[in-house]
């Protein structure tokens, strides 16, 4: 079974819209948001393991810090397979 990471932003797990586009990234186990939809198409084959939360705002305004952050975490849970969005 492949291990999934996905990458959404505030909005898309449901944190809020603009008001919380300030959020830092933020790691949470298995799937959030659109990721209940890829997992279901994944069936047996896949899972998602972690999703990364970013607030669109801080992400853009803290660009290096934020890209940095996710890399690593990314790293860190050494997937088969990383999912960027949706986001704005």
């Amino acid at each position: 079974m492949l291990k999934v990471v996905h990458y959404i932003n505030q909005f898309f797990a449901n944190v809020g819209g603009e008001e919380m586009a300030h959020i830092p990234a933020e790691l949470r186990e298995g799937n959030v948001g659109p990721g209940l939809a890829f997992q279901q198409a994944f069936g047996d084959e896949a899972q998602i393991v972690a999703t990364i939360v970013c607030g669109d705002s801080y992400f853009n305004e803290n660009m290096e810090e934020a890209q940095k952050t996710i890399i690593n975490m990314v790293k860190e849970l050494q997937p088969d397979l990383f999912i960027a969005g949706p986001a704005f």
